[in-house]
């Protein structure tokens, strides 16, 4: 049978808990200070020279620092992150290393083959995601609000 917490741990608990919502904070605002560092570099570099393979690199990237930063919000509004937006900021990872920074020519097939089982399995992963019902969407259909 578990004990109760003393007062001195639930005080040193608390603490760190907000100490830990605070480095969050801190991470959320540095990561949109460098998307928004990244769209400033993606346009100022685009009006001088336009190269397609950079643009759609500094794209993607800038995509996945919105989801880092959309799970650092959803983690401070809600204290847990879903496992589906962080299988999404895997498989748009993988994506972006696959189709943007890869070179196929000197890749093993072996390597290939793992990567290709990587996105398999994270696709699963996702699709079993999204069947599941969140107990928020549950609340939701229950209340006629979906």
């Amino acid at each position: 049978m578990a004990r109760e917490p003393s007062v001195v741990e639930t005080i040193i608990m608390n603490w760190l808990s907000v100490l830990f919502d605070l480095v969050v904070i801190t991470l959320g605002t540095l990561t949109m200070g460098y998307v928004i560092y990244l769209i400033w570099m993606l346009f100022t570099t685009s009006l001088h020279h336009f190269d397609v393979e950079l643009v759609l690199h500094q794209i993607v990237l800038i995509i996945i620092f919105l989801e880092i930063f959309e799970l650092l919000a959803m983690y401070v509004k809600e204290h847990h992150v879903s496992m589906r937006n962080v299988v999404e900021l895997g498989v748009l990872a993988m994506v972006r290393k696959i189709v943007i920074t890869l070179d196929y020519t000197e890749i093993p097939w072996t390597t290939l083959l793992g990567i290709a089982s990587l996105i398999f399995v994270m696709g699963w992963i996702y699709v079993q995601e999204r069947r599941r019902v969140t107990s928020h969407e549950e609340f939701l259909i229950e209340r006629g609000r979906k």
